[in-house]
């Protein structure tokens, strides 16, 4: 549980970075780039633990997992080019559902009637928190939908893939993979003067990535996949409120603070 909390706080801190890079670089670019950057280090951990290749039976779930988790990125970058924000983002949170659902479809591995209550308040409260607009018919809201179902599935098989693999490599393949899909697709342009810029922004922003996938990785060998996804959905969510709050005088309205008491009652019910 300790690992995912810390997974939760380094994605809410990726998030919050990534939300002032955005200022200036086009989502396609930091997809790629934020692979590029924690590659190099995920290759360092992977030879200094010296640990060997996967089993065979780990590249059907792994490489499902990196087409997932790929597809789900590109979905969601044509989502927010074509449809408005405030209808993208709610639809996200699902995807605790989507992974509770298939894991106990897929791996056999059930939620407690206290962990099912957990989720459903977690999903409710961040659909609220984020707008609580759904309209399917909306432009965009079909590829979000996509995202959703692609990014709840792909950490049942990363689960799954672990089982046949080390973490260090499962990042590895992982990493090629998205590098490599969203790259063909988008083929977006490195200006590395733009890129030295902000050159302290996108090494800050790299770590927390880099910390927050490897924690989360190490922490689904031991929970649900939804148990997992929910609470980093529940910390970022929270958290990216709160921030905005704080560093860009955001206001929220009293049923969005009331959302958030739901989220972290919801999360703490998991410990």
């Amino acid at each position: 549980m300790l690992s995912a909390l810390l997974s939760a706080l380094c994605w809410a801190c990726f998030d919050f970075l990534r939300k002032q890079l955005a200022q200036e670089f086009s989502a396609p670019l930091m997809s790629v780039m934020f692979s590029l950057l924690v590659l190099p280090g995920y290759l360092i951990y992977w030879g200094w633990l010296q640990a060997p290749l996967p089993e065979a039976g780990y590249f059907v779930p792994g490489t499902v997992s990196g087409l997932l988790a790929a597809i789900g990125s590109v979905c969601f970058i044509r989502g927010l080019a074509v449809g408005k924000i405030a209808v993208m983002l709610p639809l996200l949170s699902i995807t605790p559902v989507v992974s509770g659902a298939f894991a106990w479809l897929w791996l056999g591995e059930p939620l407690g009637e206290a962990q099912v209550i957990a989720l459903g308040a977690i999903t409710l409260g961040s659909f609220i928190l984020q707008g609580g607009r759904l309209s399917i018919r909306e432009q965009g809201a079909g590829y979000v939908l996509v995202t959703a179902l692609c990014w709840g599935m792909c950490i049942v098989f990363d689960k799954q893939a672990l089982q046949y693999s080390e973490v260090s490599f499962h990042l590895i393949y992982l990493t090629v993979s998205v590098v490599l899909i969203n790259g063909m697709v988008f083929k977006p342009t490195l200006s590395v003067k733009r890129l030295l810029s902000s050159k302290w922004l996108w090494a800050c922003a790299a770590l927390a990535f880099a910390v927050a996938v490897l924690c989360q990785l190490f922490a689904l060998q031991q929970l649900q996949p939804g148990v997992m996804e929910a609470i980093k959905r529940a910390i970022g969510i929270s958290s990216a409120a709160l921030l905005g709050v704080y560093f860009y005088k955001e206001t929220l309205k009293g049923y969005q603070w009331f959302s958030i008491a739901v989220i972290l009652a919801g999360t703490l019910s998991l410990y």
